[in-house]
């Protein structure tokens, strides 16, 4: 009896301390009072159709959740297993993949890139030469951006990555940080060829899947698979309203940023390289090289230094900087429609994932919140409050940029020929091809089958572009193009403005 007694009192008290245990890991689970509603407040106050948001804790997400819709004028909610757009954030994905082949001694971050990619080629014969993998990774190469060679282009990747030899460089080789998405379409490049395997393939296999990101995708076919996604949205026509958008399709520039994901399954990715490269007990990465992708490669200024921030780094895939003493690893993510922030500071074991699907960049103020509220500093900074009069300030600069466009126009001017007469083919040694063609009594502007406009006369022999797609017709839209002619006017010259600067598309062949 006794015995029985004993064996009953022992499982009583093994029963309190189970419940003792768990009320403490719910305790330290909690956000701060407060932050839910407050990321919600945010999401109202800059009209953003949906967000979500995860939170993570050591290795624990002890808070996913969505705010919103997927799209505008629908009912679906937007929650944790949404998926959306991740952008940018995709770059230091695409490193870890390098970072595999390093780990099993396939690789060098300081390999010779013309080592292992023959076809590749700068414009400079010096960085064609010396291009190792790690300036692939750190911004460093030169190069202006040359977004357009990608950006609404039928270019597919082997064509835009034979083009990078045609684009001048800015700066001399490994001198100054200019952000460049192909170098890291070539790292994706070097990823696929020693693995033996397309860049996506390598991303299902050695990537999501022992992630478990069982979800996510790299591309729009496969997420025409996916049910809980949500729709990008932008302001198109200078209407000042925000509507549902298309999907951009990136498997031109894929490694870059083309991963669509949910903010469950990137806190596995954060969570990974809060561990030093573990997974839930498994080794996916050597700390080795987490740290290696994590210590700083390269002096990165951009506009993220703020009043908390005093300096910014750029790693392999990751930007570094301080942030109220502590040091800050993160990565945004931007593509038509859709804004990620992602990142973690491992001195305070605290790390975040905050999607929107309205092109806004509040998802960095609900970052900066999540930091603050834990730091026990949620009044210190309205953060929304400051980047909302930024983006403001952005609109009203672009608008009055648009007023004196408009303003300068030559009134009761006349193109010098038919629409007839700037039909043809027009080429340039880095962007391609563009078509002049004519539809009844209209001018047509193409670029292959990505993007197709309508050309209005402007004045003399300036035209408007207006994109067919309302995707296209984006806030900062106004586009033009001018045609010239050679001394003996033989020769068409089509120039349109791209990354703000003039490109000249000389005429190869009449239509």
């Amino acid at each position: 009896m006794e015995k029985q007694n004993k064996i009953k009192l022992n499982k009583i008290i093994i029963c309190i301390l189970i419940l003792f245990v768990f009320s403490i890991a719910n305790a330290q689970e909690k956000i701060p009072n407060g932050l839910e509603e407050r990321i919600e407040q945010i999401r109202k106050d800059w009209n953003i159709p949906g967000m979500a948001v995860a939170i993570i804790k050591g290795d624990k997400v002890i808070y996913a959740n969505g705010f919103g819709v997927r799209e505008l004028g629908k009912s679906a909610k937007v929650d944790e297993k949404t998926l959306f757009a991740v952008g940018s954030t995709t770059k230091a994905m695409t490193v870890a993949t390098l970072g595999m082949l390093v780990d099993d001694e396939k690789l060098n971050w300081d390999d010779r890139v013309i080592d292992i990619l023959p076809g590749f080629r700068m414009y400079d014969a010096y960085a064609t030469a010396e291009m190792r993998v790690r300036d692939l990774l750190t911004h460093k190469s030169g190069l202006t951006r040359g977004d357009q060679v990608w950006f609404g282009s039928s270019m597919n990747q082997q064509e835009v990555f034979h083009s990078i030899r045609y684009l001048k460089p800015a700066y001399s080789f490994r001198s100054t940080y200019n952000y460049q998405n192909l170098m890291y379409l070539t790292a994706g490049l070097v990823s696929a060829e020693m693995h033996g395997d397309s860049w996506d393939n390598v991303m299902y296999k050695r990537f999501f899947r022992p992630l478990k990101m069982r979800t996510s995708v790299t591309n729009l076919r496969d997420l025409a698979k996916r049910s809980n996604v949500a729709t990008p949205h932008g302001i198109v026509d200078y209407s000042g309203k925000l509507q549902p958008i298309e999907d951009r399709n990136l498997d031109n520039i894929s490694p870059a940023g083309s991963v669509y994901s949910n903010v469950l399954e990137m806190s596995n990715w954060i969570r990974l390289n809060m561990n030093n490269g573990m997974f839930e007990g498994k080794k996916i990465l050597s700390e080795a090289v987490v740290n290696e992708m994590q210590a700083p490669q390269m002096h990165a200024s951009y506009s993220g230094v703020d009043e908390v921030t005093n300096f910014s780094l750029y790693g392999l895939g990751w930007r570094l900087s301080d942030y109220r003493g502590y040091k800050m690893v993160s990565h945004g993510g931007g593509i038509d429609g859709f804004i990620t922030w992602t990142g973690f500071i491992s001195e305070i074991d605290l790390g975040w994932v905050v999607v929107n699907n309205g092109g806004m960049s509040a998802s960095y103020s609900v970052g900066r919140e999540i930091i603050d509220a834990f730091l026990g500093k949620a009044d210190d900074i309205d953060w929304s409050g400051k980047d909302k009069k930024t983006y403001d300030k952005a609109i009203a600069v672009q608008d009055s940029i648009r007023n004196d466009v408009d303003s300068r126009r030559v009134s009761n001017t006349r193109p010098r020929l038919k629409n007839s007469g700037y039909k043809g083919e027009y080429d340039h040694d880095f962007y391609g091809k563009m078509t002049v063609s004519t539809s009844g009594n209209d001018l047509i502007l193409s670029r292959g089958d990505a993007l197709k406009g309508t050309l209005s006369h402007w004045h003399y022999d300036t035209f408007r572009v207006r994109w067919n797609s309302p995707r296209e017709r984006g806030r900062y839209g106004h586009e033009f193009i001018t045609f010239h002619f050679d001394a003996r006017n033989e020769t068409n010259i089509l120039v349109r403005s791209m990354d703000g600067k003039p490109m000249y598309f000389i005429k190869v062949k009449d239509n």
